[in-house]
């Protein structure tokens, strides 16, 4: 399986957002080597550990949007069903076919739906000017 890859048209321009959009990639690409060394517990733990940093990132994500009067109506309510959505991708995964599914998910579907808000935000900074150099 290839590993994940965050192209550039994904970096919004935000320092901490942008980190963690890394962080995560990086996690799942653990995840994909672990898979690709047969190593279904490696796979389980590195699950835990994208579905915690995924939590964190909205979270931060949130406050990061709010301090800069950008509010998305739907937003929190996408934030929830992404988690929930992962939550469930991942439970009751016992063999690779399980782990090969989830992470065919994540690439087909769960990160253009996590990354797709962040555009807009995107967005949003270049209309208010904002520049971090």
């Amino acid at each position: 399986m290839n590993k994940f890859e965050l192209s550039s048209a994904f970096l919004i321009g935000h320092e901490k957002i942008d980190s963690d959009h890394v962080a995560l990639v990086e996690t799942l690409n653990v995840m994909v080597d672990a898979f690709t060394a047969k190593d279904i517990e490696t796979c389980q733990k590195t699950w835990l550990h994208f579905c915690g940093q995924l939590k964190q990132h909205f979270i931060d994500e949130t406050k990061i949007m709010n301090d800069f009067g950008y509010i998305e109506k739907d937003q929190g309510n996408d934030h929830q069903e992404i988690l929930k959505h992962i939550n469930t991708l991942g439970q009751d995964h016992n063999s690779l076919s399980d782990w090969e599914d989830c992470l065919l998910e994540m690439r087909n579907n769960l990160l253009s739906w996590i990354l797709k808000h962040d555009l807009r935000f995107a967005q949003h900074l270049i209309t208010i000017g904002y520049n971090p150099l």
